[in-house]
């Protein structure tokens, strides 16, 4: 009775799994969207904002006292903070969007790796039908099936591992976008859905937009007039010598961050630079391993049908390709992942959200 029961249990929470399948919410997201989305919900975003508002009440504060009391320097200092907090909301922004491309592009990397073992799984399932037959016919030894057995395994293993950092991955992004976890989520990208992913610009050009757009140089300015308007009222006469000397000394640290920014600038970009040209020298060796492979597999499968080279050494070249392709998987998104990061770091990456018109 008790296992009657237990059997019936069984078969009720199946059936429950199965509706919960049919009926989970099914969420589809492109790149635009989901950064859109992402940042509407994103907490760390809501406090900048919430630190912005305080500035424009502030700021609205210092104004009413200027009819009481007028001081062109403390309204200075009060615009120049909300000017701060504003740059500072945008490099937050910056910063959020970075790490959303690389969890967006990381999931597409993690779907296009289950399709590539998926395809390698069911290739050396085949194979090793062919081996088996050829080992039952006594033209291989115990040997080439066991590594049959390793190679499929390693395919199984390899598959189960992608889909788990699927799982893993996916859930970063509904998290991010606020939705049921276990909600279906299915992202719209591919090389025909943009076109403006390529890179026309040359070093010079793109360190020269970056001067000009980066948010941390503008926020560093912000911050130097602002030490400057301190320095201005710490020197008036209600103020001690020390405190006019600390203000002072925090200005020309002020000026001098900013030059140190425009460092940190300059490097980030040419490490951006070269990531994004190794990614397409990684390309590029992969797709020759590929074409190097498929030749050399196409040579060994008429040599194993003529039993003139064994499964192991058959196995060995389809392993090759397997690894290469993979390794293609990861580097072509490599590329736009590292495409994108160049053009964040310029400070002009929504130039390069523009889609093509379907």
């Amino acid at each position: 009775m008790k296992e009657q029961l237990a059997v019936f249990l069984l078969l009720v929470f199946m059936l429950f799994s199965v509706t919960l399948n049919v009926y989970a919410e099914e969420i589809t997201v492109d790149l635009d969207s989901y950064l859109k989305s992402s940042l509407e919900n994103s907490r760390e975003f809501k406090e900048a904002e919430l630190n912005l508002n305080a500035k424009k009440i502030n700021l609205k504060e210092v104004e009413a006292e200027q009819e009481v009391s007028p001081s062109p320097l403390l309204l200075a200092q009060a615009e120049l903070e909300l000017e701060l907090a504003e740059k500072k909301m945008l490099r937050k922004e910056d910063e959020l969007i970075n790490k959303y491309i690389n969890e967006f592009f990381n999931y597409y990397k993690t779907e296009n790796l289950i399709e590539v073992h998926q395809k390698y799984l069911s290739v050396l399932e085949d194979e090793m039908e062919n081996i088996k037959d050829k080992y039952q016919q006594g033209l291989l030894t115990k040997s080439d099936i066991y590594k049959a057995e390793v190679e499929l395994k390693t395919a199984q293993s390899n598959l189960i591992k992608a889909e788990n950092n699927n799982q893993r991955v996916g859930f970063k992004l509904k998290q991010n976008l606020k939705v049921e976890k276990d909600s279906q989520l299915n992202i719209k990208f591919s090389k025909s859905d943009l076109k403006a992913w390529e890179l026309d610009e040359d070093f010079n050009e793109l360190l020269e937009i970056a001067l000009e757009h980066r948010i941390e140089i503008k926020e560093a300015e912000v911050n130097k007039e602002l030490k400057n308007i301190n320095y201005k009222l710490a020197a008036g006469d209600y103020s001690p010598k020390l405190k006019e000397k600390e203000a002072e000394n925090e200005y020309l640290s002020a000026v001098n961050n900013k030059e140190i920014v425009k460092d940190m600038v300059e490097l980030d970009l040419n490490n951006s630079y070269l990531n994004f040209k190794d990614s397409i020298v990684n390309i590029n060796r992969d797709r020759k391993l590929i074409e190097s492979h498929k030749e050399a597999l196409r040579v060994k499968k008429l040599y194993f049908e003529e039993d003139y080279i064994t499964g192991t050494e058959l196995l060995e070249t389809q392993v090759d390709l397997y690894q290469a392709e993979v390794s293609l998987s990861h580097s072509e998104v490599d590329y736009y992942l590292s495409l994108a990061e160049l053009y964040l770091s310029t400070g002009d990456f929504k130039e390069l959200l523009i889609y093509a018109e379907k």
